[in-house]
């Protein structure tokens, strides 16, 4: 595959599942998009009820980064394709330290979710709007531990420009799409929530020297799936993070024979 193919993919995906933006037609040309896997389940996982939720979005940008390629090859994904990440600063209030895309919540002047996608990603890693070309929209998720009705946004970084780091996001990062699908690199990270008493999971990446869990990881790992690209792997390899501190390094993982595959949260 290359990269027009995996854009195609993608566009593929957004058409599906979402709402393909109308203007992709006009700003870049892509093979015809070929249908993805069947699958039986459906694209959101059920993450809860929601009480007077606040609107945001998350933009997934892809790009071509030719001088980081990915290091696994037994994939059909192209090695140079790649996806933005930041790491939140500690001093924010909803999910402090943690990897994500690039977003926020949807502001009074913002058209729509791709509106406010792209202006979150300028204010928090500096990309010039102008390199993006929007993709489309993926149905809206529900992340009930911030309240937010999130939706991701699927975009291709067409001119890519210099990041920085902000108040926000004290990292920005691109990974290589080929490093997410290794399953070596793969594991499940589980949490207890003490007030509770319950222990809770989400699929987990451990890339660029972090680990990518949570919301984020969630919609990686659906993504990857729907788009046919995932490889298999074992998610009886775990990893604790109910004591972790994201400045330190990440833990070793522990195999656990008795973990179930489909323990994550909320999927169905």
């Amino acid at each position: 595959m290359q990269l027009d193919g995996a854009l195609a993919d993608l566009l593929a995906l957004v058409h599906t599942y979402g709402v393909v933006d109308p203007d992709i037609a006009h700003r870049v040309t892509v093979s015809p998009a070929a249908a993805l896997p069947e699958h039986d389940e459906t694209w959101p996982y059920d993450l809860g009820a929601l009480q007077n939720p606040r609107d945001a979005s998350v933009l997934l940008l892809f790009g071509s980064m030719d001088d980081r390629p990915a290091t696994f090859d037994r994939t059909i994904v192209p090695k140079e394709l790649d996806i933005l990440l930041t790491q939140r600063s500690l001093a924010l209030r909803n999910h402090p330290g943690q990897v994500s895309f690039p977003g926020g919540g949807q502001e009074p002047a913002d058209d729509d979710a791709t509106v406010c996608a792209v202006r979150e990603t300028q204010e928090e890693t500096g990309v010039d709007p102008t390199g993006i070309v929007p993709i489309g929209q993926l149905p809206t998720l529900p992340l009930p531990i911030s309240n937010f009705r999130v939706t991701p946004v699927v975009g291709w970084w067409q001119h890519p420009n210099e990041m920085i780091t902000t108040e926000e996001a004290t990292r920005v990062f691109r990974v290589p799409v080929g490093d997410l699908v290794d399953p070596k690199l793969r594991v499940t990270a589980v949490a207890t929530d003490r007030s509770h008493k319950q222990r809770y999971g989400t699929p987990a990446f451990t890339v660029g020297g972090t680990l990518v869990w949570g919301f984020t990881a969630m919609i990686l790992d659906r993504v990857l799936e729907l788009l046919g690209w995932a490889e298999p792997w074992d998610p009886r390899y775990i990893i604790d993070i109910t004591n972790w501190d994201a400045t330190k390094p990440v833990p070793a993982a522990i195999f656990d024979h008795e973990h179930n595959a489909r323990d994550f949260t909320g999927r169905r």
